[in-house]
């Protein structure tokens, strides 16, 4: 039995629902993105509350009332007197003018039904075909439009793709349109593979501001690197040619053949089909030879410097009179003895670092609530051969690949938090052995 799932025009449906569910889009502007007046979206959306995916199908429909042939005659008349009028223009006029209401889609079906539904084509722009001659002269990146994946729900996909020889140099699949992973996936891949001339890009929010060009966190981080960064024009995707058409292959190819458990699962499966799509994808604009037949005969060209200070966004804070700073409605500790002196801030991804001029006064993950430690009593405690502290009279189980650690512990009413190196947090019930174990990794 076909899953509500594989239904094409649930999955169309349901991925704008929960863009305005996630308050990643307003109600209208999902309507905009999916060419629907924005009360059918917020149609949608309470048959989606109400009803679950299934609120989404298609409802049955009754028979339409016939048109009559004397409000025919005037809609197509009204139509060929300006071929660029829509169904919901033409309704508008007669409304306004003939006092006749009828439903947008009852004129489109008049004008079907006399061949007048299409509207005049507009003058075409002309596109050429382009390839650079060498490889990392051109990497083009992308977000390809959100997908729905059972089990895991909304998803996209940040890509880069170099020009010359097709072959992805990174890529990951994301749960939503961020900045952040955009450069992320950047840091990756220019580490791997060298830094390129120029990258191409469309002129989404993440890629360029509606203020201008060199707003960005992305156009600065390039901008020090020595990329230069180049946006398509509007409405004109044909400048985007090989990477709209990888994302077709990609959604074809890669998403129809596989079943995920989460996201980390469905990018470890998609890195090896991006590693089979590199070395053995025979593709017809290479003459049937895979990309990296063409990533060769050239020496990349290296970042240089630290690329944490090259990523991060830069900002200043004054040290405030109890030692701390604030910063992103957070705060941290600093040394006493830069009270009321500025100091920098580097922040990439959940890293936080704090420098006087040259010397680093503390790194620190944006994930942790350090104005929540600094108000509770810290124990210290060192993590023995078998992997166990001792706090209370009672032994934890930390691990024993942290033997010979500091861990600093914080008591919160009924828990135990031991923290490791600041990259690692434990949770403990109180005199219990049952651990909640919390990642801190960039």
């Amino acid at each position: 039995m076909q899953s509500v799932y594989d239904n094409e025009v649930v999955q169309y449906r349901l991925k704008y629902v929960l863009e305005v569910k996630q308050g990643d889009k307003t109600i209208s502007q999902a309507a905009r993105d999916a060419q629907v007046d924005w009360k059918t979206m917020k149609t949608w959306v309470s048959r989606f509350d109400d009803e679950g995916i299934k609120g989404l199908l298609n409802k049955p429909r009754g028979n339409c009332k016939p048109v009559p042939d004397e409000i025919m005659v005037k809609i197509v008349d009204i139509k060929r007197e300006n071929p660029h009028r829509s169904a919901r223009r033409i309704r508008d006029l007669l409304r306004k003018n003939m006092d006749i209401s009828l439903h947008r889609q009852t004129v489109w079906r008049t004008l079907k039904k006399a061949g007048e539904n299409k509207r005049a084509k507009k003058k075409v722009k002309l596109f050429r075909d382009f390839e650079r001659i060498h490889p990392n002269s051109l990497w083009q990146v992308d977000y390809m439009d959100a997908i729905v994946v059972e089990g895991i729900g909304l998803v996209f996909l940040v890509l880069f793709v170099d020009d010359h020889s097709r072959k992805i140099v990174g890529a990951r699949f994301v749960e939503n349109r961020a900045a952040i992973h955009v450069l992320d996936v950047l840091w990756e891949s220019i580490v791997r593979y060298g830094v390129p001339f120029q990258i191409y890009s469309d002129q989404g929010k993440q890629f360029k501001s509606h203020m201008g060009k060199g707003y960005t966190h992305y156009e600065t981080v390039c901008k020090r690197l020595g990329i230069q960064t180049i946006h398509g024009t509007p409405r004109y995707p044909e400048g985007r040619g090989k990477i709209e058409r990888l994302f077709g292959f990609i959604q074809d190819d890669f998403i129809t053949e596989y079943r995920f458990k989460d996201l980390i699962d469905m990018n470890d499966k998609f890195q090896n089909w991006v590693t089979w799509y590199d070395e053995e994808h025979e593709h017809t604009a290479l003459g049937g030879k895979p990309p990296n037949s063409r990533y060769t005969d050239f020496i990349p060209r290296m970042p240089e410097g630290d690329l944490f200070e090259i990523f991060s966004a830069h900002y200043e804070r004054k040290v405030r009179k109890n030692a701390t700073i604030s910063f992103k409605g957070e705060v941290y500790p600093v040394d006493p003895k830069y009270i009321q002196e500025t100091v920098d801030i580097r922040f990439f991804g959940h890293i936080v670092k704090i420098y006087s001029q040259s010397t680093l006064l503390g790194e620190y993950d944006s994930r942790i609530n350090y104005h929540e430690k600094m108000l509770r009593h810290v124990h210290h405690r060192l993590v023995k051969k078998d992997g166990r502290i001792k706090f209370q009279k009672r032994k934890y189980l930390i691990g024993k690949e942290f033997a010979g650690e500091k861990v600093e512990i914080v008591i919160i009413r009924d828990q135990l938090r031991a923290f490791l190196s600041s990259k690692k947090l434990i949770v403990f019930k109180l005199d219990k052995d049952d651990a909640v174990v919390v990642r801190l990794d960039r």
